[in-house]
């Protein structure tokens, strides 16, 4: 009978044969089979710890371990700067400017692989009142209103419904996808000019399949699923914290008061909102609750939208 994978039927044997108390003359034929079954156990065992540890510094080495189709935080956020906003509007007195939105990968990124919108906006205050900035909301191309979020894990969870309630009308979600409307609409340009600075995403998010730091890696035959869960899994979780941190500090917090006379930016984060028509802004002042909304059909057409060859 062959022995198990463990080496159980080897181990009990040579438990059996030691049993037996061979002689130590060494010319005895049952103590050189004892000698030499334990070189041989012992032996396997130092290339099998080798083996594993060679493999998994090649995986560290190359980033597989890493979950490198998570989100990360970049150490050097690609500089953007505007021509002119994307669209705006006004009304009494009261003006609200899209300057950009910095979508996955995209000019004024400063997280790879972002499942999620920033929308970057300016309310401008010239009536003879103060105001206060109480909601914002994205209109897709479904006419879904979309809230805003303040959590990654909230931005992720809303993307993915998108992309679900999308794929039911028949249509793919591609992060990213249809981003040179706006680049021309807001004619922006980077510190390295236009044509490094953006590469549209090449794979739609949230399709379900699977990466390196997501599920178990094979390399030369062998399976290293606990490993590569265990380390993969500590880095994203670092990963998303320092993203989740990052989301907090550049996110405008409402309500956001406007005095007469006053301009102030207004940073909002929404899962993914394909070929948004509007953008909503609600505000009330002394009179009672306002509205404002900001048509961007234009400037934002197709945007997440995946061609059909894609």
């Amino acid at each position: 009978m062959q022995p198990d994978r463990t080496g159980h039927q080897r181990t009990l044997r040579r438990k059996s044969v030691d049993h037996q108390e061979p002689p130590d003359d060494l010319s005895h034929p049952r103590c050189w089979e004892v000698r030499i079954e334990r070189v041989v156990t012992e032996d396997v065992m130092k290339q099998k710890n080798v083996a594993h540890a060679s493999i998994i510094a090649l995986l560290l080495g190359t980033g597989l371990l890493a979950g490198c189709g998570g989100t990360k935080v970049l150490k050097e956020p690609q500089p953007i700067e505007t021509t002119q906003p994307l669209a705006a509007r006004s009304d009494k007195g009261v003006t609200a400017t899209l300057d950009w939105v910095i979508v996955r990968d995209g000019p004024g990124t400063w997280a790879r692989n972002a499942d999620w919108d920033e929308y970057q906006l300016r309310v401008s205050n010239q009536s003879d009142q103060p105001i206060k900035i109480t909601e914002v909301f994205v209109v897709d191309s479904l006419d879904t209103r979309i809230e805003s979020q303040s959590r990654r894990k909230s931005l992720v969870k809303g993307s993915k419904k998108t992309a679900r309630r999308y794929r039911k009308s028949g249509v793919k979600v591609k992060a990213g996808a249809g981003a040179g409307t706006m680049l021309v609409a807001g004619a922006a340009v980077t510190a390295v000019g236009v044509s490094t600075a953006y590469g549209v995403a090449n794979a739609a998010i949230l399709s379900g399949s699977t990466t390196a730091g997501s599920a178990g890696v094979v390399v030369g035959g062998l399976m290293l699923l606990g490993p590569a869960l265990a380390v993969g899994g500590i880095v994203r979780g670092v990963n998303n914290g320092a993203v989740n941190t990052r989301i907090e500090e550049r996110q405008t917090l409402l309500p956001l008061e406007v005095s007469t006379s006053e301009e102030m930016p207004l940073n909002v984060f929404f899962p993914l909102a394909p070929s948004p028509g509007a953008v909503e802004l609600s505000y009330t002042d002394a009179t009672g609750e306002h509205s404002l909304v900001i048509d961007t059909s234009a400037a934002l057409d197709g945007l997440h939208i995946a061609t059909p060859k894609e």
